[in-house]
């Protein structure tokens, strides 16, 4: 997870105090939360796995920005990791989707 290095605490990475995406009670990094925001209104344009990784790219550069000694060096294999899982979802919702509509026209 961003943000939480194993010795504890916080990374000097800025983090909202009233996140809207939470894991085991512990709010993202901000820079993680905009990722998400952003990745969220863009797939409802374009919902495919190129607007995931397109978000995700952006967010390993937001991320690197910052030069955080903790974000900085992980960002990118975890990024690329989570977007392996969100383009799978994606992909289960899409197919999901589709069986609805085809069952709908008969």
């Amino acid at each position: 997870m961003f943000g939480k290095p194993s010795t504890g605490g916080n990374c000097g990475c800025p983090v909202s105090p009233l996140s809207k995406y939470t894991l085991f009670g512990y709010n993202f990094v901000k820079w993680f939360e905009d990722f998400m925001d952003t990745a969220f209104l863009d797939l409802r344009d374009r919902p495919c796995a190129e607007t995931i990784q397109s978000n995700v790219e952006k967010a390993v550069q937001t991320a690197r920005q910052r030069n955080c000694q903790y974000c900085s060096p992980v960002v990118s294999g975890g990024m690329q990791v989570f977007a392996t899982i969100f383009k799978r979802k994606l992909d289960e919702v899409i197919a999901k989707v589709g069986i609805t509509c085809l069952s709908w026209k008969t």
